[in-house]
Order: C-alpha cells, then sequence, then structure tokens
C-alpha cells in the first residue's frame, strides 16, 4: 500500500465526502489533540470515520462471510445486546476486564469480545441499537461459531458513513428473528428457536463454573502443575460462568429453563464472582456443591420469583427431568410489542371468520 501524505488524505476526503478543507482540519487537529497522534495519523483516522475510501477499493465484508483467523477486515452492524463487563486474572496475576457485546448485520450475528483497554475506551458509548463499524478485530473461533475480539489495532467507529448501514434490521425486528412465539403447553420436546412468554415460578439452582476466557468452555485444575488447562487453548487463567435453572410459567403450562453466561449474570444482577464466593461459604459450612446451589437460588434470589420474562431457546425432552427449554437469551416484556402480536393475531382470525 502507497503510504499517502496528509495533503492528499484530506484531499481524498474533500473529493469523497464534500467536507471543507477548513472543517477538515478543525477535525483532524481535535483527533490529534484527543487522541495524543500526530496530525497525519489523525487524518487517517478521520478518513476511517467517515468511511473515505484510501486504497482505491474496500472489501464489504458481512458476518456471515467471516472465517476465523481472517485478517485486515471491517465489519458494520447494529448492537443488539450487551453484557456487563467481568474482571479475569491475566497470567501475570493481574486482574483484566473483558465485556460481550452482541452484534448482527443482515446476514446473521455474532459476538464482540472487548479486552481491558477496549473495555474502558468503547463499552460506555456502545449502546443496543447502535450501529458500528469495527475495523481490524482478531476473527476467532468461538463457543457458539465465529466470534471478533478487539485488540489494540482495532478501532470502532459509532454511525459511521457506509454503504452496509442501510442493509441492517432494526433492532425491533432481529430481537424476534427466526424464533416462533408457543405456548409452553404446546411443546412437546425437539422445539428448535422457539420462544416463551411466562413467569418465573421456581428457582432450582444458581451455580458458578471455571472456563476458558477465549471459548468459554469449562476447564479443568492440574494440582501438580497449579494450572488450569483449557482443551482448544492449552494453559489459561479461568473466568467464572454463571448458571441459573429455573422454572418458567405461562398459564398454558410449566418448563425448566437454563440459562448460563452472560445472559445468567444479567438476570441475578449479581457478579459471577461474587455468586462463586457464596458457594465457596455454604461449602465450607457443610454442604454439596449442589445443595449449595439449591440454598443459594433459594435464599438469595427469591426475588426473581413472579417476575415475568421473554426467552428463547431451544426444547429437549431430558430422560430424568422432561422438557428442558436450553435457553440463548432473555428479554424483559415488551407490552408495546406484545400488543402489536395480539393485534396482528387477531387480523388472522378475522380473516379467517370472514
Amino acid at each position: 500500500m502507497v503510504v499517502l501524505t496528509k495533503e492528499q488524505i484530506i484531499e481524498m476526503i474533500e473529493r469523497q465526502k464534500g467536507l471543507s478543507r477548513n472543517e477538515i482540519e478543525e477535525r483532524i487537529a481535535e483527533i490529534a489533540s484527543r487522541e495524543g497522534i500526530s496530525e497525519h495519523a489523525a487524518a487517517l483516522m478521520l478518513a476511517e470515520e467517515l468511511g473515505v475510501n484510501l486504497e482505491g477499493k474496500e472489501e464489504l465484508l458481512h458476518i456471515a462471510d467471516l472465517v476465523p483467523g481472517m485478517a485486515n477486515v471491517n465489519i458494520v452492524a447494529r448492537i443488539l445486546r450487551k453484557y456487563p463487563p467481568r474482571e479475569y486474572q491475566k497470567r501475570d496475576g493481574s486482574t483484566g476486564q473483558v465485556a460481550n457485546v452482541i452484534i448482527y448485520d443482515s446476514t446473521g450475528k455474532t459476538r464482540l469480545v472487548l479486552w481491558d483497554a477496549q473495555v474502558a475506551k468503547y463499552y460506555n458509548e456502545l449502546n443496543p441499537g447502535d450501529i458500528i463499524k469495527i475495523i481490524d478485530p482478531s476473527v476467532r473461533e468461538g463457543r457458539s461459531g465465529v466470534e471478533l475480539h478487539a485488540n489494540f489495532r482495532t478501532r470502532i467507529i459509532l454511525n459511521p458513513e457506509d454503504p452496509r448501514v442501510e442493509e441492517i434490521p432494526p433492532l425491533e425486528e432481529v430481537r424476534s428473528y427466526n424464533y416462533r412465539r408457543t405456548k409452553i403447553g404446546e411443546l412437546m420436546g425437539g422445539e428448535r428457536f422457539v420462544e416463551v412468554r411466562g413467569t418465573i415460578a421456581r428457582l432450582y439452582r444458581v451455580t458458578v463454573y471455571d472456563a476458558c476466557p477465549e471459548c468459554r468452555r469449562k476447564v479443568d485444575y492440574e494440582p501438580a502443575t497449579d494450572t488450569w488447562i483449557c482443551p482448544e487453548h492449552g494453559e489459561i487463567q479461568p473466568i467464572k460462568i454463571t448458571i441459573i435453572d429455573f422454572g418458567l410459567d405461562d398459564s398454558t403450562g410449566y418448563i425448566r429453563t437454563t440459562l448460563f453466561g452472560d445472559d445468567a449474570a444479567e438476570l441475578l444482577g449479581k457478579d459471577p464472582e461474587e455468586i462463586a464466593e457464596k458457594l465457596r461459604e455454604l461449602v465450607e459450612d457443610g454442604l454439596t456443591l449442589k445443595e449449595a446451589s439449591r440454598k443459594l437460588a433459594e435464599e438469595e434470589y427469591y426475588y426473581l420469583l413472579g417476575r415475568e420474562i421473554v426467552v428463547r431457546g431451544n426444547v429437549v425432552d431430558d430422560k430424568f427431568l422432561g422438557l428442558i427449554l436450553k435457553a440463548f437469551g432473555w428479554d424483559e416484556v415488551d407490552y408495546k410489542r406484545e400488543i402489536s402480536r395480539v393485534r396482528a393475531e387477531l387480523k388472522e382470525v378475522t380473516k379467517e371468520v370472514l
């Protein structure tokens, strides 16, 4: 790639975006001051923010195009959901932060993972519904498919000027995309991508497990070497992943539901480390981990009982426990959306009658 001068970059911004030279110069100076960088670097940053093509062509990738290991990619997507940052232990013993953001475009959805400095820099600026451009992230294989991981080279631009923006569906459409609203009484087992609205009627357990911070799979502790080992990523410093099992009732039926990870922690409103500490105290008092997880659910999180939520996931028929909803996520009940849903159903019924 030919290295462009600041003057050449300004000319390309003028030509492609129609901004005046004075306005461009002012914005370059503002970026340089804010970021503590040279005006040449600030000009490059401004060009990125404005979506100016400095190379003559740019491959407009989508989430469905991503393959683990790809480099120099950029993706434009809308934020579906973001989860609270959590702490993890680094290999050198220091504490870091990681936060997960779920994003989507017209072709699918994926997880954007922010680490340490990126959490501090971007997390508070990003909100559900925002459209962002993610420049030069790492593309990795995660627990549920391809993920984007922000690194020191990654830049995230809010509300970018990019042709892909117009392709992205609004948040309201995607929240129910590919999920079929079903009454619990109609579930038979084997249903995939169902959405259930119900009330939390029982709490079975709240627990945590030690997981790899990259793939989120359960990891094992090796006492001989005092290390945690992930089958895929080798020696790691684990993070805590939350699991909650609860019963959901919608007046037509009742189903046991399992929720894990950031969704479970968000529903509980507690950090996984705090939950792990409470479990440890109960085990030290003589309870088994199973007993402790049940006691914790009943005594610490009873306030969830009676709460109405919408849960999405797959239904399995367990040999011992019966039907279980393996949840992918949950949302508060959006009553405006529920009213629209009922109106649409009534229209269909009216058509059939007429």
